[in-house]
């Protein structure tokens, strides 16, 4: 029968073996938390690692960076490349190319040139046994555009660029669309904005500096002057018939009666017109913003009068399928080049986006 003092010492033992089952217990706890604090630790410092800081982009406008070995860029793969982005732009009354550019081998491509603008890679190599390529967009600087092809042969390579050398041309064109259109946003003239989209129930991006020139409910003449630059946007409408309205020579005559009628030279009597003796303009159906447009590139002149530049023009059926939108923008700068110019004007149309229903 046990005593009062076996009784004691039961229980204190009891006690005793509670109390180092809770000492236990804390400090599991302990070791967890650290395990959590460990953990979360690593989880931030990845995710800090994964949004690192990219470097905004270097290069000038129209300008590719061709990464290649010497051998490669002197022969038949270097004179594929030269002969395709290197032709003439379309438009232009003296000869420009699309883009300039300039080499380096892959050897050399530090990071002090991975912030380029545009690259392009040409990766010519036995292991590439079956040819691919890759796109990227802001993959060492912010914004930019590479594009590599990898191929193991000088015919593979050629192959690859031959057939897909359109879609890397709109890729290149579309990012120096979007670098113009991102400073763009950034100085915005709402006020001329609101005009727009009061006469026509569409908005375009136009930058500081331009200014409503003349407005009428079908017409309006957006310029921007300068001692030596003059870059301006005509956007006019008109109903549409039937298809033949996209034809070159119905948006060649349209484009005639609008500056006709609205866009006088310096001196009476004189007027803007479409000039065919030159360089007689080029047209192309394309995608534009989504929507199927017609892109017409040509030379304007003022009858009567020595001026001239070039001018692009996109013609498409608006959301009421009932008419025709043309956005035009010209370019007079006679001691300038005007690919760059005309370029940025096409960023500014391309910001084209229906208001409202």
């Amino acid at each position: 029968m046990p005593t009062a003092c076996g009784q004691a010492r039961n229980s204190e033992s009891e006690l005793q073996a509670e109390t180092l089952t809770k000492n236990q217990y804390a400090e599991i706890m302990e070791r967890i938390n650290h395990v959590i604090i460990l953990f979360l630790t690593l989880l931030l410092a990845s995710c800090a690692s994964d949004e690192r800081v990219i470097p905004n982009s270097s290069g000038k406008s129209s300008e590719i960076l061709v990464v290649i070995d010497r051998q490669h860029w002197d022969g038949t793969i270097g004179e594929g490349i030269r002969d395709f982005f290197g032709q003439d732009m379309d438009g232009l009354p003296q000869p420009e190319p699309l883009f300039n550019f300039y080499t380096i081998s892959e050897p050399d491509f530090s990071s002090l040139f991975q912030s380029h603008r545009n690259i392009f890679i040409a990766s010519i190599r036995p292991e590439h046994t079956t040819p691919y390529i890759e796109t990227k967009r802001d993959l060492w600087a912010r914004p930019q555009r590479v594009i590599k092809i990898n191929a193991g042969s000088d015919t593979s390579f050629l192959r690859l660029l031959n057939d897909h050398k359109n879609a890397f041309l709109r890729l290149y064109e579309q990012a120096e669309r979007e670098r113009v259109q991102r400073a763009y946003r950034s100085v915005s003239d709402h006020s001329v904005r609101s005009q727009i989209v009061e006469n026509f129930g569409f908005s375009l991006v136009i930058p500081s500096g331009y200014f409503v020139a003349k407005k009428h409910p079908d017409f309006m003449w957006i310029r921007r002057e300068t001692l030596e630059i003059s870059q301006a946007i005509l956007i006019y409408s008109f109903d549409y018939k039937d298809t033949t309205d996209f034809n070159m020579s119905n948006i060649l005559s349209m484009r005639n009666i609008f500056t006709q009628r609205h866009v006088p030279g310096t001196f009476d009597g004189t007027y803007m017109a479409v000039a065919g003796d030159f360089i007689w303009p080029v047209s192309q159906r394309i995608d534009f913003n989504g929507r199927f447009a017609v892109e017409t590139r040509g030379l304007w002149e003022v009858k009567g009068d020595y001026m001239g530049g070039p001018f692009v023009n996109y013609a498409f059926v608006d959301k009421s399928g009932s008419r025709i939108i043309v956005l035009d923008g010209y370019v007079y700068a006679p001691r300038d080049r005007k690919r760059d110019l005309v370029r940025q004007l096409e960023a500014i149309l391309y910001t084209y986006e229906p208001v409202g229903n």
